[in-house]
């Protein structure tokens, strides 16, 4: 009887492992995502779109859907975005100034200063869809 336990547990161990993402993760508005060179890859998931009309990025919410900071300077940084209907990405840099919006692909890459970003995923049509922001140092 022990030995049947024992299997038992570890098959139920073993599921949980499984069935548990690795990858990804739902990070609340409010919450802001620390990130240092050599993460692993992540992959955010929330709604995109929203009834701020940001004039040349599509609709956006009123708040970011993501904060990202950086505490250090990223020589190579990609944000993807995939999802339904007609996705935008929107980043503010940390120096406010900075502003990038990716309309057709909604991606951004390359040298990225240590900073707080604000992560706005909208869309063109001000629709609401799920969408995946993969987060990641590869190309």
């Amino acid at each position: 009887m022990r030995r049947n336990s024992l299997a038992s547990l570890t098959a139920i161990a073993l599921g949980l492992v499984i069935a548990t993402p690795t990858l990804a993760q739902t990070v609340p508005p409010d919450e802001v995502l620390d990130v240092t060179p050599g993460f692993e890859e992540m992959v955010l998931e929330g709604n995109s779109g929203g009834s701020s009309n940001s004039q040349d990025c599509g609709y956006t919410a009123a708040v970011p859907n993501h904060e990202l900071t950086l505490t250090e300077d990223f020589s190579y940084l990609r944000l993807d975005v995939l999802g339904d209907a007609n996705p935008t990405l929107l980043v503010i840099g940390p120096d406010r100034g900075d502003r990038f919006c990716a309309r057709s692909l909604p991606q951004q890459s390359g040298y990225w200063q240590a900073g707080t970003y604000e992560i706005y995923v909208g869309d063109l049509n001000g629709e609401s869809a799920p969408y995946q922001l993969s987060i990641s140092e590869n190309p």
